[in-house]
């Protein structure tokens, strides 16, 4: 996971380490580079203020066990922000983006769309790695008290993805495994909600496997929307032809070619009529091909981009439901 740095960021490292509210930092104590990079940015210092706020504003809404696993994650996700941003040429823009990002997952804010009537939290799962243990770092939503039957749903597949979660190694050994997964809203409304869940698992093999999944509820009738919910075969057909044209020129441009894969348009097929390969935003839907869907190990994962107007003329509702 990161790396083991000072945590630093001023007021926010105080509060990690004492669990007690604090102050925006004084950047006259500043003295670590990165407090430094930070108080010389006037767009780095506001973007530290706002997450050490969202922060601040969460933990004690969180109940139990959830403050504890809150503050190991912030902590573990300081220490990343500072090994990556110092290395970065511009530390302080690079602050400020993490920042930003940050203080989004904090909020449960959506990254397009009209918004929820009401916000979930975001749900923490940690455990450090040993010999026997794997290291487990699961960033997901929940919502506290669940109303409805989407609000139930998502706290459901959320339960289902810590249940399974594999904490211990098969056997003992010095290799470091772990199992991460992050959830970001990629588009939320009244009537629908679409989570984008990146993950990484490394299990003691030749390499590790990336991942992406979406989730997509219909909060009104609580219940997983479906491939079919949205499209009919003549649109399936429609949508195959322009992911496969995508896909054959993006093979071309890598220089491996579609040439040995006659199955190719299956393939491509197979994937997109699975709505948990996609991801929607306001103005675009992606649909995702991961590692081994397309060809080999090396050569990666695809995306299939597909504007919104586009898939309006195609699909039997208007999307993304609002």
């Amino acid at each position: 996971m990161g790396q083991q740095l000072h945590t630093g960021a001023g007021a926010l490292g105080l509060l990690l380490c004492t669990g007690l509210t604090a102050a925006a930092f004084d950047c006259a104590k500043a003295r670590l580079p990165i407090e430094k990079a930070i108080c010389a940015d006037p767009a780095a210092k506001a973007s530290d203020d706002a997450m050490e706020a969202a922060f601040e504003t969460l933990r004690p809404a969180l109940a139990g066990p959830q403050r504890q696993a809150a503050l190991d994650d912030q902590r573990a996700w300081l220490k990343q922000r500072n090994a990556n941003c110092l290395q970065n040429k511009t530390p302080a823009s690079c602050v400020a983006d993490a920042n930003g990002a940050r203080t989004g997952v904090l909020t449960a804010r959506p990254e397009s769309g009209p918004g929820l009537e009401r916000r979930p939290q975001p749900f923490f799962v940690r455990q450090a790695g040993s010999r026997d243990k794997v290291d487990v770092a699961l960033q997901l939503y929940r919502f506290a008290d669940p109303a409805t039957p989407g609000e139930r749903l998502l706290n459901t597949r959320a339960d289902e993805t810590v249940a399974k979660t594999d904490f211990k190694k098969e056997e003992p050994e010095d290799r470091d495994w772990s199992r991460e997964e992050s959830w970001s809203i990629a588009y939320a409304s009244p009537a629908f909600l679409s989570v984008w869940a990146t993950s990484y698992e490394y299990s003691g093999g030749a390499h590790g496997g990336a991942g992406g999944q979406g989730i997509h509820i219909d909060l009104r009738r609580g219940r997983i929307v479906s491939f079919a919910d949205l499209f009919d075969a003549k649109a399936a057909a429609e949508i195959d032809r322009r992911c496969l044209k995508q896909i054959k020129a993006e093979k071309t441009e890598r220089g491996v070619g579609d040439d040995e894969q006659p199955d190719l348009g299956k393939q491509v097929a197979d994937v997109v009529r699975n709505l948990g390969s996609w991801s929607f935003k306001e103005t675009a839907a992606s649909v995702y091909f991961g590692q081994y869907a397309l060809g080999s190990y090396a050569e990666g994962t695809y995306n299939c981009d597909l504007p919104m107007d586009v898939l309006n003329t195609l699909s039997k509702v208007p999307l993304p439901p609002r």
